[in-house]
């Protein structure tokens, strides 16, 4: 299905991969740098880095796919509730995290709680991660399917080594260099098939107009989206994006200057509050573009039709007929972005790992040498387990599953784990017993509530959320900390203050 153009476009991308991996080689020549940049990463890079890593191919596969049916509703979900994350995270997050001067964003919490905390945030969240990649990875594989029509595992199974082999040369350095590259091709030929596609409509009006009324509305309870599910996402997205991921921390805590990181996060929220249009403008028209794969009455996706492949699917039918190569090219940027986002969460991961655990715990007299050598190991391990989980999520059963297990899986677990790590930047008085009991219990109240009401998603969240936040919060005024620990406590506030 590829033509001659398309190879060679996809060949000359790897060839420039590679040397922007040497060059990044040559700057990651410690653990820091390896890391965290060395602290040097320019905000602009940061902000893009960033915005990229924030959302990979899952955007155009799950969420796109989803916007097909959902409508106008999937940009509230998605677009919003960054854009209002990120305008937070400039006020209240992305400068404290610079101020740490820190490698990984765990390594604060024994500072702040005590090793306990630092060791079971780390276990956590490595532990939780997997999946969350893995369905990344499975998701540029239908990208790479639909456009070439090869199968899906070996696609994967390639795909995750070269992922493993990228970061393992240029560390973070080489995920944002990749990250900038990327988002300006990716850029490009987005607007290039929201063009067609907008002509071929009819307009912006128009489209909207031959479509269902509840499509072009800001939340569409019909397909799923209303204010009280985006309101619950919205709470876990200000974790997330703000720094609970921690690829996502690491561009905050790579950048010199706090004042850099504000404005790093202030790039990054415009752009996810624009640039998503032209991602969903595609599949918001997929109905009326591609009527083979849509009932003619509801216009929702005929049984058999897998959404996840809508944009896909889309972009190649228009990218085909405008010149050569360009399919090619969106399978490279488009794996590039992936590529880019799961090389970021496996960096975060390896550096916590040797940080946090190996050295904290196992060797705390471990040279730089050792470290690095560790981080590389923990790297590929990783990666592997990535590549695994990937492979299981595609022998798995169901149609439109990026969108459901990236949600159910990225919500569930993320904030018992993230609201220890991020509240206690901001919030002084919870020790670290409050740390533990909230992350236990937000996920002992999660699994029983998903027992009791496995259908209802947002009463889950909220219990979750309601559960984890009132014991954090609720510890602090009940407890306290030993004189030793809360001067302490009271010197890293002092820092993080600037």
């Amino acid at each position: 299905m590829l033509t001659t153009s398309d190879c060679a476009v996809i060949a000359i991308y790897v060839v420039v991969l590679t040397w922007m991996g040497l060059v990044a080689r040559k700057k990651a020549a410690n653990v820091d740098e390896y890391f965290a940049a060395g602290h040097l990463l320019p905000w602009w890079m940061a902000a893009i880095s960033h915005h990229v890593s924030g959302y990979s191919a899952v955007l155009f596969v799950g969420f796109a796919g989803r916007a097909s049916s959902a409508g106008f509703s999937m940009w509230t979900l998605f677009s919003l509730s960054c854009f209002i994350a990120m305008m937070i995270a400039a006020l209240a997050w992305a400068p404290r995290w610079s101020r740490l001067k820190v490698l990984t964003p765990v390594e604060y919490l024994e500072t702040r709680y005590g090793n306990s905390v630092r060791l079971l945030v780390a276990l956590a969240g490595i532990g939780v991660k997997f999946v969350d990649l893995g369905i990344k990875l499975y998701a540029i594989s239908i990208v790479v399917q639909v456009c070439t029509g090869w199968d899906l595992l070996p696609i994967i199974a390639v795909g995750g080594l070269v992922t493993i082999v990228y970061v393992l040369i240029g560390g973070l350095w080489a995920t944002v260099l990749t990250d900038v590259m990327q988002f300006f091709i990716q850029f490009v030929l987005s607007v290039l098939i929201v063009v067609v596609v907008l002509q071929y409509v009819g307009g912006w009006d128009s489209m909207w107009a031959q479509l269902p009324a509840e499509r072009a509305m800001l939340f569409n309870t019909e397909a799923g989206i209303g204010f009280d599910f985006w309101l619950v996402l919205l709470i876990v997205t200000i974790l997330s994006y703000s720094g609970g991921t921690w690829g996502l921390a690491q561009r905050f805590i790579s950048v010199g200057q706090s004042k850099d990181t504000q404005k790093a996060a202030l790039l990054s929220g415009f752009l996810y509050l624009l640039y998503p249009v032209v991602i969903f403008v595609p599949a918001w028209a997929a109905p009326l573009m591609m009527p083979e794969y849509f009932d003619p009455s509801s216009l929702l996706p005929r049984e058999g039709f897998d959404p996840d492949q809508t944009y896909v699917l889309l972009a190649r039918q228009v990218l085909t007929d405008l010149a050569p190569g360009l399919i090619g090219l969106l399978i490279c940027s488009m794996f590039a972005a992936t590529m880019s986002m799961i090389d970021s969460d496996i960096n975060s991961l390896a550096a916590v790992f040797t940080k946090d655990i190996y050295q904290r715990n196992f060797n705390r007299q471990a040279s730089g040498r050792i470290l690095f050598r560790t981080g590389m190991i923990a790297t590929v391990a990783f990666g592997m387990a990535v590549l695994i989980t990937a492979i299981w999520i595609a022998e798995s059963e169901g149609i439109g599953k990026v969108f459901e297990k990236t949600i159910k899986m990225f919500s569930a677990v993320l904030p018992p784990v993230a609201i220890p790590l991020m509240f206690g930047l901001i919030w002084k008085r919870t020790t670290a017993r409050g740390a533990i009991l909230s992350l236990i219990g937000g996920l002992l109240t999660y699994a029983l509530f998903n027992w009791l009401y496995p259908d209802n998603f947002t009463l889950n969240m909220g219990a979750e959320l309601g559960v984890s936040f009132l014991i954090y919060f609720a510890e602090g005024f009940a407890s306290k900390r030993s004189a030793e620990k809360e001067r302490e406590v009271s010197a890293l506030f002092e820092r993080l203050k600037g």
